[in-house]
C-alpha cells in the first residue's frame, strides 16, 4: 500500500453461507490493493461455513491476513459491530458473506479516501446478481447524472426516487465519524444499514464513485430480508421522523427526509401486499407522510396500490 495512505480493514459478517463464503473471501484476496486484514465474524453458523474457513487458515498461506471471530447468533448488525470494533484501522470496508468485489474495489475506495478526506463514508456503484450469469443494474435515480467520483448529492432524495445508490457491500466507513455508537442498531430485522447511512449523510458526507465494483447476490439462500418483512415502520425511519419532530434535522433537509421515510412506508406496504397482509398495508399507508407521495409523478404507483386496497 502506498506510504502515508490509510490501511483498510475488511469486515465480513457470516451466517450459514457455506456455498459462497470462500468465493467472497477470494474476491478480497484478489484485490489489486490488499487490505490490512480481513475479519470474518461467524454469527453462530450451523452449517460448515466456519469449518471451511478454519481449514483454509490451517492450510492456505493466502489466508495470513484472515482472522475468524466466532460468536453466538446475534444478527448481522451485531456481527458487523463486533468486526468494526476489532478492526485495527479506522477505515472499514464491509462485505456480506455472499457478495463479492471486482479486483479494483479497494483501490477505488483508497482513491476516494485520498480525494475526499472530509467524508465519513466512501462507496462505489454496484450490480445485483440474480444468478452466476445474470447481472442487473439497480434503479438508482440521481437528480443529475453522476459520471465521476464526487460527494454524493441529496442522499435522501436519491433514495426516495429509486434504489439505494450503494449497499453494505459497496461501502467503506470511517468509524471515527460515528459518535453515536453502536455503528449498526442491533436487534432490527431490516434497515439497520440505512440507519448508519442516514446518520453519516446528516453529520458528515458520503464520497461516491459510479464505477460498478461490487456485486450484490440476490439468489443466495438464507437471506434475512426475504424471510422477515416487517409489519411496522422500521427503526431507522421512525428515528428520522422523530428527529424531524424534535428539530434535530436542519430545515433545508426536512422535506427530503420526510419523503424518504414515506417511501419506506410505501415499500413496506408493497411487501405486505405481496404476502396478502392487506390490513397491515392499509395501516402503513394511512400515515399522513404517505400523502406527500400521492402528488409525486415519479411515485404514482403508490396511488395504484391505494386504489387496489380500497377495492379489497
Amino acid at each position: 500500500m502506498t506510504t502515508g495512505r490509510p490501511n483498510i480493514s475488511v469486515v465480513i459478517p457470516l451466517h450459514n453461507k457455506q456455498a459462497h463464503i470462500l468465493a467472497t473471501i477470494q474476491s478480497v484476496l484478489a484485490q489489486s490493493l490488499q487490505p490490512l486484514e480481513i475479519i470474518v465474524v461467524d454469527d453462530g453458523s450451523t452449517d460448515q461455513s466456519a469449518e471451511l474457513i478454519q481449514t483454509q487458515l490451517a492450510t492456505n498461506p493466502d489466508y495470513q491476513r484472515v482472522r475468524l471471530i466466532q460468536q453466538a447468533n446475534g444478527g448481522v448488525a451485531k456481527a458487523r459491530n463486533v468486526g468494526i470494533e476489532a478492526a485495527n484501522s479506522d477505515f472499514v470496508a464491509l462485505l456480506d458473506a455472499d457478495d463479492s468485489w471486482e479486483a479494483h474495489f479497494l483501490a477505488e475506495i483508497d482513491d476516494l479516501i485520498e480525494r475526499f478526506p472530509q467524508a465519513g463514508a466512501f462507496a462505489t456503484g454496484y450490480q445485483k446478481m440474480l444468478s452466476d450469469n445474470l447481472y442487473v443494474d439497480p434503479k438508482v435515480r440521481f437528480p443529475t447524472a453522476v459520471t465521476t467520483a464526487t460527494i454524493l448529492p441529496c442522499y435522501f432524495e436519491i433514495c426516495a426516487r429509486g434504489d439505494l445508490p450503494f449497499m453494505a457491500s459497496s461501502v467503506c466507513i470511517d468509524k471515527t465519524r460515528v459518535t453515536d455508537a453502536p455503528w449498526f442498531p442491533e436487534g432490527e430485522s431490516m434497515g439497520e444499514d440505512q440507519d448508519l447511512w442516514a446518520r453519516l449523510s446528516l453529520h458528515s458526507s458520503i464520497a461516491f464513485s459510479p464505477k460498478v465494483l461490487a456485486f450484490y447476490r440476490l439468489d443466495a439462500e438464507n437471506r434475512a430480508c426475504t424471510r422477515n418483512y416487517p409489519s411496522v415502520e422500521c427503526g431507522f425511519s421512525r428515528r428520522l421522523n422523530q428527529a424531524i419532530k424534535t428539530g434535530r434535522i436542519p430545515i433545508h433537509r426536512r422535506a427530503s427526509v420526510l419523503t424518504y421515510t414515506a417511501t419506506h412506508l410505501l415499500h413496506l406496504a408493497r411487501l405486505n401486499i405481496s404476502l396478502g397482509r392487506f390490513q397491515v398495508a392499509r395501516t402503513l399507508l394511512s400515515d399522513r407522510r404517505c400523502n406527500r407521495l400521492r402528488v409525486k409523478k415519479t411515485l404514482c404507483q403508490g396511488r395504484i396500490w391505494l386504489g387496489q386496497l380500497r377495492g379489497l
